[in-house]
């Protein structure tokens, strides 16, 4: 418990799905023991905003969507885009899968060169020589960030003293491309329908927390990616939530 309520930073998390042979699966990661937040739980890709996150430059490789039309989904006066550009580069960092259209606008793929460029760019971005938006406008590339879907918005309870105010965002797999851990922040990586994550849950084989836990309730009743992309893409208000200590 904190007597003054903490400031919370400001965070994305990437939901990446793909079908799977009876539902839907979801990507999911666990956090390492000695994570300092959420230790040992299976969490979405996601994590804080970087300063490089922002800005005309990188707002101007962008694929399909501007400034202003990302505030308004978010609600946001202006910089909304930048939870995208974040979306897309926690997830490249922490499971290596990168929304990105090549110089043809194309979807990033599996081909051979890809893959290369792909484990090059990951690799210069975790030893900081360069960041996103440098790698991808050397390569030409733009980010994908119209491939995402806003879902829904979490606030870390005030009693907390490490808060984190997050966008969560959904997207399907670009064809070809394969997750990987790299770095100390994951232990293990999984795809699992939602479904079969709370059955491991319920039975204390895997961990999950309340906003990872209720999204995947609400993804539970899909059996097919189709259905499941058809009901996010949904046009609804999404209100912050913000969840009690029990």
């Amino acid at each position: 418990m904190v007597d003054t309520p903490v400031v919370p930073s400001l965070a994305s998390t990437l939901i990446v799905v793909r079908a799977g042979a009876d539902a839907p699966e979801i990507l999911l990661m666990k956090r390492h023991a000695r994570s300092r937040f959420m230790p040992d739980a299976y969490v979405f890709a996601g994590g804080s905003l970087d300063a490089a996150d922002a800005g005309e430059r990188m707002y101007g490789l962008c694929a399909n969507l501007q400034d202003a039309r990302a505030s308004e989904i978010l609600g946001m006066p202006r910089d909304g885009l930048q939870f995208f550009v974040a979306a897309v580069r926690e997830c490249f960092e922490e499971c290596g899968i990168l929304f990105a259209y090549d110089c043809e606008d194309r979807l990033i793929g599996a081909g051979a060169r890809q893959v290369h460029q792909l484990q090059h760019m990951r690799a210069e971005l975790h030893a900081g020589r360069l960041d996103l938006g440098a790698l991808c406008a050397g390569q030409g590339w733009h980010l994908a960030v119209d491939q995402l879907t806003y879902f829904s918005h979490w606030i870390t309870p005030i009693e907390r003293s490490r808060r984190f105010d997050t966008r969560f965002f959904v997207a399907a797999a670009p064809a070809g491309q394969e997750a990987s851990l790299a770095g100390e922040e994951m232990s293990d990586l999984l795809w699992l329908s939602a479904a079969r994550a709370l059955e491991e849950h319920a039975e204390e084989r895997l961990q999950l927390r309340l906003p990872t836990r209720t999204i995947l309730e609400e993804m539970a009743r899909f059996e097919n990616l189709s259905g499941l992309l058809e009901f996010v893409r949904e046009r609804r208000k999404i209100a912050p939530i913000l969840p009690q200590l029990r």
